[in-house]
């Protein structure tokens, strides 16, 4: 998994030069819990406890984070590779991605910026009561869902500052 991770950041990092993405540090250190992964300033974590989407939001906040929000494909692909670690198998996990206030504007539980997505084909489907994110991994997309199924999770939380 770690050599994994290395080399798709290798890969992907120069790459960030030429398209203008942001590239991303990804290590464990001592400014992150235990069991967590650094990604650049946030430390993330999957849990592989099956919640529903407010009551997994709940329990990042109680670790001292949120769901986790995703800014570009390599963070998405990042978080993607942290939840098959460890999850075993291909799995779909909450994100922390909803439309609960307007339906069809999504947002994210921390506040974060809305403006990569990475929907599978004819997702989202607006008016359907599925106001939540989860990522499938069976598509490796993003998929709306209803808010009340349970799923594992992955949260996120900035690393302290000293």
């Amino acid at each position: 998994m770690r050599f994994f991770l290395h080399f798709l950041l290798l890969l992907c990092g120069p790459s960030g030069l030429l398209t203008g993405t942001q590239a991303f540090v990804l290590y464990k250190d001592q400014e992150c819990p235990p069991d967590w992964t650094r990604l650049n300033s946030r430390c993330i974590i999957f849990i592989n406890e099956r919640l529903r989407f407010s009551l997994a939001e709940t329990f990042c906040n109680l670790l001292g984070g949120n769901l986790v929000s995703i800014s570009n494909a390599l963070e998405n692909e990042v978080v993607r590779q942290v939840i098959r670690a460890k999850a075993g198998s291909f799995d779909r996990a909450w994100i922390g991605l909803h439309d609960r206030v307007m339906d069809g504007t999504f947002l994210w539980v921390d506040g974060s910026n809305f403006g990569f997505e990475d929907w599978a084909s004819g997702r989202p489907r607006v008016g359907t009561n599925q106001d939540c994110t989860e990522i499938n991994f069976q598509g490796e997309t993003w998929n709306d869902q209803r808010c009340g199924r349970q799923r594992p999770f992955v949260c996120a939380k900035y690393v302290k500052s000293y």
